[in-house]
């Protein structure tokens, strides 16, 4: 698998980066973040882990070892520690980041902002969760074809515990068609799996993974006895169409089965970053399900 370019160096360069954009579907960042800031995330998010017996008794909890009480996300027995992570105020305040928001306004051309739908990913080791199947954001995230999504590693991860790959070029294929999948999403696109253009890195905390909707992308098994922590966050430009939640708008991830922000931010100082801007246009969703999904003109001349 070939090795994900690094972008840092062209930061400065937004007329670079939309052009690489546009041509690899994805931008990786090399040390974007401070290493603090998501070392203190990292921390919280592993204490949380560690008191709902998800990692290894006397262990170290930022270690991540699991035991044998970790589980596959969504399934029975996941949703009392992510509520927690849910209500984890540092881990909402990082999507807010000026480094990351500020980014994907340059890219987008206009003032941009973050979905409140901060998603953390805890993935167990394989065999028993399995990894999450490639796929394509825009079928889930819907609205604007043009919604950014950036991946950050919390703890380091190489290879082997399962880190993001992307398929370089695939934003041109379109939006492509979907079959049913285990794992998170529960759907993986047709695309060629053992494709040349997979590229993957040995990520280090700090480091930032972006991608636009219709990039091909997905997780690698967990071949370790560690969690692989992460986080996805995404964002659009604010005079794009933001698709409107089943129950509601500006919803936590996996809300209903994780209670509303009401109850999450109680103890909070600031409920800034996940709040959504006045004046974005709402749409309604489709099945995301279906067959014939016609591609969108994006901003990044993709197709």
């Amino acid at each position: 698998m070939k090795e994900l370019t690094d972008s840092y160096g062209d930061l400065d360069d937004a007329g670079v980066l939309r052009d690489r954009l546009a041509g690899d579907g994805y931008l990786f960042f090399r040390g974007l973040l401070p290493k603090d800031v998501v070392s203190d995330v990292h921390g919280q998010l592993a204490r949380i882990l560690y008191d709902s017996d998800w990692l290894a008794p006397d262990s170290e909890p930022r270690d991540l070892i699991a035991s044998g009480r970790a589980v596959e996300e969504g399934s029975a027995g996941f949703f009392g520690a992510y509520t927690a992570i849910q209500s984890t105020q540092a881990f909402h305040e990082l999507a807010v980041r000026p480094e990351l928001v500020s980014l994907a306004g340059r890219l987008l051309g206009e003032e941009a902002f973050a979905h409140p739908a901060h998603i953390c990913r805890i993935a167990p080791p394989s065999p028993g969760a399995n990894p999450t199947p490639i796929h394509q954001d825009y079928r889930f995230i819907q609205g604007s074809v043009d919604t950014l999504t950036t991946w950050l590693p919390l703890s380091e991860a190489p290879p082997e515990i399962g880190g993001l790959r992307v398929f370089a070029g695939s934003p041109r294929l379109g939006v492509l068609p979907v079959r049913a999948s285990d794992g998170p999403g529960m759907m993986r696109a047709e695309a060629d799996e053992n494709h040349p253009e997979w590229r993957t890195t040995s990520y280090q905390p700090g480091d930032v993974l972006l991608f636009g909707s219709l990039t091909v992308h997905g997780a690698m098994p967990n071949r370790t006895n560690r969690l692989r922590l992460s986080a996805d966050f995404r964002y659009q430009a604010l005079s794009a169409p933001m698709a409107r939640d089943a129950l509601g708008t500006g919803k936590p991830h996996y809300h209903p089965d994780v209670p509303d922000f009401r109850t999450l931010t109680r103890g909070w100082t600031s409920t800034e970053s996940i709040e959504v801007p006045a004046g974005v246009q709402f749409v309604d969703r489709w099945d995301p399900r279906v067959d014939d999904v016609p591609t969108p003109p994006s901003r990044f001349a993709y197709v």
